[in-house]
């Protein structure tokens, strides 16, 4: 059993607007026999700059899933995603979602001035170096949807996923099955979709599915409200989550606290 990695991701309102700060961070890893191999996280994050843009994620956001995030071409220093405190945000997330545990990211801005990115999930390793394929991209995107928050609100989420950085398991602490994301965001235009888990309106959470969500940037593929378990291939030993969605092959699966675990005004 591989020890569990908790990070606190982040994305919520409209784009360009961050989430608080307070919490985005690191924290100590957790350990239980119940786990498996699903991860912790904390959502949060404001928006994915560009995701609404006809692009995606790439070209005008000075990605290049062609060429590795290390590299010039991968990341760019002088335009898009690196040149704002906004998007040097949603870089942080990009690293966290893609690159493993331990791996750190250092890119310059357009000043010259040197940032530091933590990787954290691992659903694109392959990136860092060389070029991010369909697979890559569907994870990364997945990932990134599943932290979204359009409220600001940070709490704690369990996802699991038939990406092997990830994997299935379940805990006690996460009991309310909220809801599973896939597409691919790099597209053009992006491809950004979710569908409900059967305890998605329990214990609902301000800015997530379920509760009033403004300016989300996923739809429902499979009608208004509908739930993943009529369209989606299950998986996980417990069908914890699901192996497929709409043809996409990286779903992730979010579990949720029930809501007296969590406390909505918290920083």
């Amino acid at each position: 059993m591989k020890p569990e990695v908790r990070t606190l991701g982040s994305l919520s309102v409209s784009l360009g607007i961050l989430c608080a700060l307070g919490g985005c961070s690191e924290t100590a890893a957790e350990t239980s026999a119940e786990q498996g191999e699903a991860r912790t996280t904390e959502n949060g994050l404001s928006s994915i700059n560009g995701l609404s843009s006809v692009n995606g994620l790439s070209s005008i956001n000075g990605l290049s899933s062609i060429n590795g995030l290390s590299s010039i071409n991968g990341l760019s220093s002088t335009n898009g995603l690196m040149t704002s405190f906004e998007g040097r945000h949603n870089v942080s997330y990009l690293v966290k979602c893609a690159l493993a545990a331990g791996v750190t990211l250092k890119k310059k801005d357009q000043t010259g001035f040197e940032h530091s990115f933590s990787g954290g999930l691992g659903l694109g390793t392959g990136w860092e170096n060389g070029s991010c394929d369909a697979s890559c991209q569907e994870g990364i995107s997945a990932c990134m949807m599943a932290h979204v928050n359009t409220a600001g609100v940070h709490i704690p989420l369990w996802l699991v996923s038939p990406a092997s950085n990830i994997g299935w398991g379940k805990s006690s602490s996460y009991p309310n099955r909220e809801g599973t994301y896939f597409g691919n965001i790099f597209s053009n235009p992006p491809k950004a979709y979710y569908c409900n888990g059967p305890d998605f309106a329990r214990s609902t959470v301000p800015g997530r599915v379920g509760a009033y969500q403004s300016n989300k940037p996923y739809t429902d593929p499979f009608g208004n409200d509908a739930l993943c378990s009529s369209s989606c291939v299950t998986g996980g030993p417990q069908g914890e989550g699901f192996t497929s969605c709409n043809g996409f092959h990286n779903p992730v699966t979010v579990w949720r606290q029930p809501a007296p675990a969590f406390d909505p005004n918290r920083d």
